[in-house]
This record gives structure tokens, C-alpha cells and sequence, in this order.
């Protein structure tokens, strides 16, 4: 009956309680993490998902998204007192991939290759909705894989001197055209590289801000990067910093808490945090 009812505890996540399944009857212990009812404890069950989801997690989902599961999955390593279950050790970490149709990417290389202009359409999202546009004439100057994903570079119709980058499995119904394509200049690849490489810098900072002794932030249950100091600043508030990566994820949420959390550092995010607050007060007023 102790066993079954400690099995039943350990089910629900309840009192940090750890299963040693190596003997029966099995050897029971508490979680040294466990701080009592304040504190979440993940079930074995959680933490298994967040180790499978960290190893199969593609290459191509934004940094801010694999540093939250990477954040969850270190959680999840010390639910198993760092020790991954077997099953998960012998699984294979290799990325998931998009399926591409090869024989889209066989006529782009054909029109790279020889030089033609094409018609294709481009999946697009405009004003919340996606489509399939049509475009008369793309001019296709080059594949690259970029994160584990395969990219066309391209130029649209006659006149529109900017280049674009765009996966592949966000094009299709290609026709190659009897005409010759466009060549980019130097200055418009060299653009092109710019804003590719200014959308993959993150910017780390260090975050600093003030929250309610007892808030969700301060509790553990929201999570703003990787806590590095705690300092108590009265009876009713605390200072929490936090090496985070900037994102306009990280802004959103803030400001979803603006009426309880201030940010102190960095300056610039906080000035962010102002700007959207006094545009709310013109809308309100």
C-alpha cells in the first residue's frame, strides 16, 4: 500500500518526491530542488517531453525560441538528477528538415544555371492573411542553406532593384521563361548580405528589473533569461538581473506586465517599454 500511494505522489509531482527503479521494492527521496508548495516541480513525464523536443528541435526556429527549450530542458536534466533516461540517451540528435520538392528545386537550378527568368508564386502574408501571389518574372540567382534551411536569392520583374531571400518550400508552380534574368550588381548583393546578417544578430544584454516579492516573475513562473542576481530591496520588492538575448518578444512581454514590473537596464529597452506605455495613454485618454 506505501508503494502504491508514494507511486500515486510521485504521478501527481507532489513533495519533489524521486523513484530509484533499479531494486524493487523501489527507493524513494526527495528532490533537493524541491522547496515546498511555492515551488512548480516538473512531473518526469514534462521533463522527458522537454529533452525529446530540445534533441528534435530544427535549426531554423528562432535563437530566442531554442534558448527558452534549451532553458526547460536544463530544468528537465535536473528532474533526473542529470542523468537522461536511456531511451532518450540512445536517440538519434539529428534536426528535423522540411520536405523539399526536388524537382521545384531542380527547375530553379536549371534557371540559375542558364540564366532564365521565371514565373513562380511566392507564399506571402499580407495584412494577417497568407496567399499565393503570382509573379510574371523572378529572376533566380542562387541557392543557400542557411540555419538547415534551403534559400532561393532572387530579384523581382523588369525594374525593382532590391534582392530577396526566401525558402524554397515558400515557392512553387516555377515555369522557366524564354527570356534571360536579371544579374544583381555588387551593391545589391552586398545589401541583400546586410539585411540577412542584421536579421540573425541577437543582442545580449543584461536585464534588470524591479518586481513584487511575491509576483509570478519572482516565483520562478516567468521567465526572462538566465537569473544571475537577486538582490532584496525592501519588504515588498526585489531586483532581479537577467543575461537575456534583446527580442521583440522580450518587449511584448514586458510590456504585457508594464503595471507591475520596471524595467531599470538597459536604458534603451527601457525607453521602449515608455514609448509603447505613452502611446496606450493617447489611445485611452
Amino acid at each position: 500500500m506505501l508503494q502504491r500511494d508514494l507511486q500515486s505522489l510521485y504521478e501527481q509531482g507532489c513533495f519533489g518526491l524521486e523513484k530509484d527503479t533499479r531494486s524493487k521494492p523501489y527507493g524513494w527521496s526527495i528532490n533537493a530542488q524541491w522547496r515546498g508548495g511555492s515551488a512548480k516541480i516538473m512531473s518526469s513525464e514534462v521533463a522527458e517531453h522537454y529533452l525529446l523536443l530540445e534533441q528534435l528541435l530544427p535549426q531554423s526556429v528562432p535563437s530566442d525560441v531554442k534558448r527558452s527549450v534549451h532553458t526547460k530542458a536544463e530544468q528537465a536534466l535536473k528532474r533526473f538528477n542529470g542523468h537522461v533516461p536511456d531511451w532518450l540517451a540512445t536517440l538519434p540528435k539529428s534536426s528535423l528538415k522540411v520536405n523539399i520538392d526536388t524537382h521545384l528545386v531542380a527547375q530553379i537550378e536549371h534557371a540559375i544555371k542558364h540564366k532564365r527568368a521565371v514565373s513562380a508564386e511566392l507564399y506571402r502574408v499580407l495584412y494577417d492573411e497568407a496567399h499565393w501571389l503570382k509573379f510574371a518574372e523572378l529572376s533566380f540567382y542562387n541557392l543557400v542553406e542557411q540555419g538547415g534551411v534551403l534559400m532561393a536569392q532572387f530579384m523581382v520583374g523588369e525594374l525593382h532593384d532590391k534582392c530577396y531571400q526566401m525558402p524554397v518550400y515558400r515557392i512553387r508552380n516555377v515555369h522557366i521563361l524564354q527570356k534571360t534574368r536579371r544579374e544583381p550588381s555588387a551593391e545589391q548583393l552586398k545589401s541583400l548580405r546586410s539585411a540577412i546578417n542584421k536579421g540573425m544578430k541577437q543582442e545580449t544584454i543584461e536585464l534588470i528589473v524591479k518586481v513584487p516579492n511575491h509576483s509570478a516573475v519572482n516565483q520562478g513562473f516567468i521567465e526572462l533569461g538566465e537569473l544571475i542576481d537577486k538582490q532584496q530591496i525592501d519588504d515588498k520588492n526585489v531586483l532581479l538581473t537577467y543575461q537575456t538575448i534583446d527580442t521583440e518578444q522580450l518587449t511584448d512581454e514586458l510590456f504585457k506586465c508594464a503595471h507591475w514590473i520596471e524595467v531599470a537596464k538597459p536604458e534603451k529597452l527601457r525607453q521602449r517599454i515608455t514609448t509603447k506605455l505613452k502611446a496606450a495613454v493617447n489611445i485611452y485618454k
